[in-house]
């Protein structure tokens, strides 16, 4: 009996041996091969039909022939990977026999080729039709299998769709603009699964027999029964395995692909201890700050919505104006009329009057480069004032904990730089009334490490730069 043999009958007494799920898992790497021989095949049989490359035609037969045993290994190590059981069986089945077909009619055009066959009339260019044609048919079953049987198709025009009898294109939900409108399986749930669960527990591709692209689906489980527990995210297996090591051999999801995230894995763990309900707004199942912050984050309500609103040209005299106060003036978009306006270039003067001058941006400006300009605490007061900034630079300025109070009407900052300034104790007071501050520069002030640690402790996402 040879090893072959010895494989095969393993495999059908107790599943697949892993010997031949490592040669299944080469068939991806080499079925390429006699796609691309074979279809360069083709275009050689059509194009020596020209006098000018009439030289080539006695070498077709060698691509015929490479493409023939590349597409018998191709079919082989196929085989051997079908015997998973993780595939739709009627696709499966179509994969197959076509791929199979495309070795025959390989092995025809070869002999054909090599022999110098006749055929009748057109005969065979119908043939060499049934290879290409059975090619890129089977190619698309074998993409079914991997990522569902909706892959092709998926972005396709509702009429192309409609040709191939699928349905038209799903009208996607609307964007979720506020918290209380977020229903936790449409908006929450399902599109994480679908991101990074799917394309391995499909109608076409059910690995471990699990079908994850329906509620109705996940509840009915896989082969070792259910996968979740409602209200026991720990007696859930769907979980479990989003939580083991990267490294252990049961971690979800395999091959490779990216995990989920440290949020995605707390937003389902929470999901499924509230009942894992099928629908249901977010907020009435009374989630704790922990999970809105981070549901807020992975819906991208945390952003600053400022910059989705459009905002009219800055008047002309007052860019004049401030340019002749010794600002430089930038465009920070393309398709909107935000500003940056950077005085720390400039020679001249900061003067109370450049300050009423730039409050005329109010609208526009959304980032203000101060630095090492001459700032005192007193200016603070106006430059609190401009409330769509989202990036503000103090550095090197001589302001203190008097000045800070006047920055918290800046409800958009995001940044803020006071490195080398003499500012303490006033930022614990500050920073709270920040709410989209994200990042914190303090090296060189008068904040000692006792400070960072507070705010670091009562703001643990926000980045503070200190020496």
């Amino acid at each position: 009996m040879n090893v072959l043999s010895m494989l095969l009958i393993a495999g059908a007494e107790g599943g697949p041996s892993d010997f031949l799920m490592f040669l299944g898992r080469i068939h991806p790497l080499v079925v390429h091969l006699p796609i691309g021989f074979l279809l360069l095949a083709a275009l050689v049989e059509w194009v020596v039909k020209k006098p000018q490359f009439q030289p080539i035609k006695n070498y077709t037969y060698y691509l015929w022939g490479l493409g023939s045993i590349s597409a018998f290994f191709a079919v082989l190590f196929g085989y051997f990977l079908s015997l998973s059981g993780d595939y739709n069986e009627s696709t499966l089945f179509w994969h197959k026999w076509v791929g199979v077909a495309v070795l025959l009619f390989s092995l025809v055009c070869y002999f054909l080729s090599k022999k110098q066959w006749k055929l009748p009339a057109y005969g065979k260019p119908v043939l060499i039709f049934l290879v290409v044609f059975a090619i890129f048919y089977t190619g698309h079953l074998g993409g079914n299998l991997t990522h569902g049987s909706t892959y092709l198709l998926e972005y396709a025009p509702n009429v192309v769709r409609n040709f191939a009898g699928m349905p038209d294109k799903a009208v996607p939900r609307e964007k979720v603009t506020v918290l209380d409108s977020a229903d936790v399986y449409l908006d929450l749930i399902s599109p994480i699964l679908d991101r990074r669960c799917v394309s391995c527990h499909n109608d076409d591709k059910k690995k471990g027999d699990l079908n994850l692209n329906t509620y109705a689906n996940l509840v009915l489980g896989g082969e070792s029964g259910e996968v979740m527990v409602p209200g026991d995210s720990n007696a859930s297996d769907m979980y479990r395995r989003i939580t083991l090591p990267e490294t252990h051999d049961e971690f979800m999801p395999t091959e490779g692909k990216p995990p989920l995230s440290a949020d995605e894995v707390a937003m389902i763990g929470w999901w499924i201890q509230v009942q894992a309900p099928s629908r249901g707004f977010f907020v009435d199942l009374e989630p704790d700050e922990e999970i809105k912050n981070k549901v807020e984050k992975y819906l991208g309500l945390d952003k600053n919505q400022l910059l989705s609103q459009t905002v009219q040209p800055a008047k002309r005299e007052v860019v004049d104006s401030l340019s002749n106060f010794g600002f430089i003036l930038n465009s920070l978009m393309s398709d909107n009329h935000f500003l940056e306006a950077n005085f720390s270039l400039s020679e001249q003067p900061l003067k109370p009057q450049v300050l009423e001058t730039l409050y005329g941006l109010n609208e526009q400006l959304i980032w203000l480069n101060m630095s090492n300009s001459d700032v005192e605490d007193v200016h603070l007061e106006q430059i609190g004032k401009l409330e769509n900034l989202i990036k503000l630079n103090l550095s090197t300025n001589a302001i203190t904990d008097k000045g800070l109070v006047h920055l918290a009407r800046l409800q958009n900052l995001e940044s803020l730089n006071l490195y080398k300034t003499k500012v303490s104790n006033g930022l614990l007071e500050l920073v709270p009334q920040l709410p989209n501050l994200k990042r914190l520069y303090i090296s060189d002030t008068q904040a000692d490490s006792t400070i960072v640690a507070q705010l670091q402790q009562q703001h643990q996402d926000l980045l503070i730069e200190f020496d």
